[in-house]
């Protein structure tokens, strides 16, 4: 995400607008915690920030 070294791998997931209307599901590589906090807000009818994924990950509701 940062270009810095990868002492840790921290993998997570958003939401974004790539180009238009289309919003896609991408997985971030994070160097660090701060780096994952820096990510840039979902559009607002999507999970709210970066995730894990999971069972127990509230979606949404679609309407």
């Amino acid at each position: 995400m940062c270009g810095g070294p990868v002492a840790e791998l921290r993998q997570a997931w958003i939401s974004l607008h790539t180009s238009g209307a289309d919003v896609l599901p991408l997985l971030v590589n994070a160097c660090s915690g701060a780096c994952l906090v820096s990510l840039p807000s979902p559009p607002e009818d999507d999970v709210p920030t970066w995730h894990r994924g999971g069972r127990d990950l509230v979606q949404p509701p679609v309407w």
